[in-house]
C-alpha cells in the first residue's frame, strides 16, 4: 500500500506521476529551493488528469483536447484520482459560478485571475455559454504561457472564441491578448511587482471585484510569496474572493510521504510548513485583508457540499476499492473561500458566497444540447 500511495500522492498534487518525459533537464533551482521546470511540469499532470476525468464520464470539456498536444497524453490514473478531480473541479466551479453570478445580479464588472492556471480551459467553456467575465487573466511561467499561447494560435477551436483570432497570440511576447477579455501573461508569482505588471498590462482594475484562483500553486512558493500574493488581492480595493485547493496535513506519515515524494520529483511544497491546516488557509487569508475565510478537508468538502444524487452518479463510474485511502488522500487536501465585499455588510454582492454551497453539478455545464461541439 505504501507504494501505491506514494505515487498516487504525487500524481493528486499535480506534481509528477511517474510518468516524466524523457531527457527533461531540472536546471531551474532558485536559491530558494524553487524548481521553475518541475513546477513548470504540473501544468502537464494537472491537465492529464482533467483530460482522464473528462473522458471517463465525470464531466464533459470538449476543449480539452486542444491542448492535449501540447501536455501530451498519458494513460488514466484510475479511479482514486478521476474522482480526486472531480471534487476539485466541483469545489473550485462552484467559487466561480457564485462570483459571476453575486456580480452580475449587482451589475458589477467581474475579474477572475487564475495564477499558476497552466492549459485550463475554463474561459472557453464560460465563453461557449455567454457566461464569460469581463476580463479572465491567466497568470503562469513563461514556458507554460509560450506553450499555450502556441496552442491557441494553432487551434482554431480556441482562437475562433476571440475577434482577433490567431492574431490575438504572440509568441514573440508570449502572451495573449484579446479584446473578449481573455488575457495570457508570464510572470514570477514571487516577485509581487513583477506580478502587478503583468496584471495592469492585461488590464486588471484593483477597484473593481476579483475572483482569484489559485489551485495548487501558492504551496510550491516560498512563504513570504505566497503571502505577498494573497495580500496584493486582499487588500484590493474592489474586493473579490480567493478560492484556494492545495495540500495540508504535512506531519502524519501521509503528509511526509506525499512532502518527500514531490521534493525528490524537484517539486517541493515550500510553502506548506508555514500554511499545513484549514485554520492556517483562513488565518493566511485573514492576515491578508480578507473579511471572512472558511477552509475544510477536500473529503468534507465532495460529502457535505457535492449533492448525493451527484456522488451517486460519479461513484458508479469507475469501481473504487481503495476506499480508505481515497478518504485519506482526500484528507491531506484543503479547499478555501475568502470573501472581502469592498462595499461591506453580508447584503454586500459578494456576502452570500459559501465555501458550502450546494453543487448539483460542475460549473461551467458543457453548452446545451445541440449546439455545436469544439472540433478535436
Amino acid at each position: 500500500m505504501e507504494s501505491r500511495l506514494a505515487r498516487t500522492t504525487c500524481y493528486f498534487a499535480d506534481g509528477h506521476d511517474g510518468f516524466d518525459r524523457d531527457g527533461f533537464a531540472h536546471d531551474g533551482f532558485a536559491h530558494d529551493g524553487f524548481d521553475r521546470d518541475g513546477v513548470a511540469r504540473t501544468a502537464d499532470a494537472a491537465h492529464a488528469g482533467r483530460l482522464a476525468a473528462s473522458d471517463a464520464g465525470y464531466f464533459a470539456d470538449g476543449f480539452l483536447r486542444c491542448f492535449a498536444g501540447a501536455a501530451g497524453l498519458r494513460r488514466s490514473p484510475g479511479a482514486m484520482i478521476n474522482r480526486g478531480t472531480f471534487a476539485r473541479l466541483a469545489a473550485i466551479g462552484s467559487a466561480c459560478e457564485q462570483f459571476l453570478d453575486a456580480c452580475a445580479a449587482a451589475g458589477s464588472p467581474a475579474q477572475v485571475v487564475s495564477l499558476g492556471a497552466g492549459l485550463d480551459t475554463r474561459w472557453w467553456a464560460l465563453h461557449a455559454l455567454g457566461r464569460q467575465p469581463r476580463l479572465w487573466v491567466e497568470v503562469d511561467q513563461e514556458e507554460v504561457v509560450r506553450r499555450k499561447a502556441l496552442a491557441i494560435g494553432r487551434d482554431a477551436a480556441l482562437h475562433g472564441a476571440l475577434p482577433e483570432g490567431a492574431a490575438a497570440a504572440s509568441l514573440e511576447r508570449g502572451a495573449v491578448s484579446s479584446a473578449a477579455g481573455y488575457q495570457l501573461r508570464a510572470a514570477d508569482l514571487r516577485d509581487v511587482s513583477a506580478l502587478e505588471a503583468a496584471l495592469a498590462d492585461a488590464g486588471w482594475r484593483p477597484a473593481e471585484p476579483t475572483l482569484v484562483l489559485a489551485e495548487c500553486v501558492l504551496v510550491y512558493l516560498p512563504p513570504e510569496a505566497a503571502a505577498a500574493v494573497v495580500a496584493l488581492f486582499g487588500g484590493a480595493p474592489g474586493g473579490g474572493a480567493l478560492a484556494v485547493y492545495e495540500q495540508i496535513g504535512p506531519d502524519d506519515p501521509f503528509g511526509r510521504t506525499m512532502v518527500d515524494n514531490l521534493r525528490r520529483r524537484n517539486c517541493a511544497l515550500l510553502g506548506l510548513a508555514a500554511c499545513p491546516s484549514c485554520a492556517a488557509q483562513e488565518a493566511r487569508a485573514r492576515a491578508a485583508g480578507y473579511s471572512r475565510a472558511e477552509a475544510v478537508p477536500v473529503l468534507e468538502y465532495y460529502e457535505a457540499a457535492v449533492s448525493a444524487d451527484e456522488r451517486r452518479r460519479v461513484e458508479r463510474l469507475e469501481l473504487l476499492d481503495e476506499l480508505e485511502e481515497w478518504r485519506l488522500l482526500l484528507s491531506h487536501y484543503a479547499v478555501a473561500l475568502a470573501v472581502r465585499d469592498g462595499r461591506g455588510g453580508a447584503d454586500a454582492p459578494l456576502g452570500a458566497l459559501s465555501l458550502r454551497a450546494p453543487v448539483a453539478r460542475l460549473f461551467p455545464p458543457p453548452p446545451a444540447r445541440g449546439a455545436d461541439p469544439p472540433p478535436s
